[in-house]
């Protein structure tokens, strides 16, 4: 039987390759409902040092707030709207709220140009 509390997803980055992972409901219940009803989501790549990140269309507040982050992260930054993939460990500069993790080589993400394409499907 497939768990309904862990919703498998793949993220395709433009240039660098596809990643699969989680959104977990534990992490933020109301947060994670959300982003699975705007699947797929689609945005052009920003970078901070530590991760990706990219606009979303979800107003909401900090549900429950991460103070660090790890690396394959998936996590939503209430300020700005963004859905965020950190792949450096970091201490987040304000409110991050975790709602999943990505698998794999996130190395690789570093390299990935501004502007680029980022796509979140859900796996079936």
């Amino acid at each position: 039987m497939r768990s309904l509390s862990r919703i498998p997803i793949k993220v395709v980055f433009e240039e660098v390759g596809e990643y699969h992972g989680e959104f977990i409901r534990f992490y933020a219940p109301i947060t994670v409902q959300q982003l699975l009803k705007l699947l797929p989501i689609e945005g052009a790549a920003a970078k901070w040092d530590y991760a990706i990140y990219f606009q979303v269309d979800l107003r909401r507040g900090a549900e429950r707030e991460v103070k660090q982050v790890r690396a394959g992260d998936i996590l939503y930054w209430p300020p700005s709207q963004y859905l965020v993939i950190a792949y450096r460990d970091a201490v987040p500069p304000a409110q991050m709220v975790k709602v999943g993790r990505l698998k794999g080589e996130f190395s690789k993400l570093e390299d990935l140009r501004p502007g680029a394409r980022v796509r979140i499907t859900r796996l079936e």
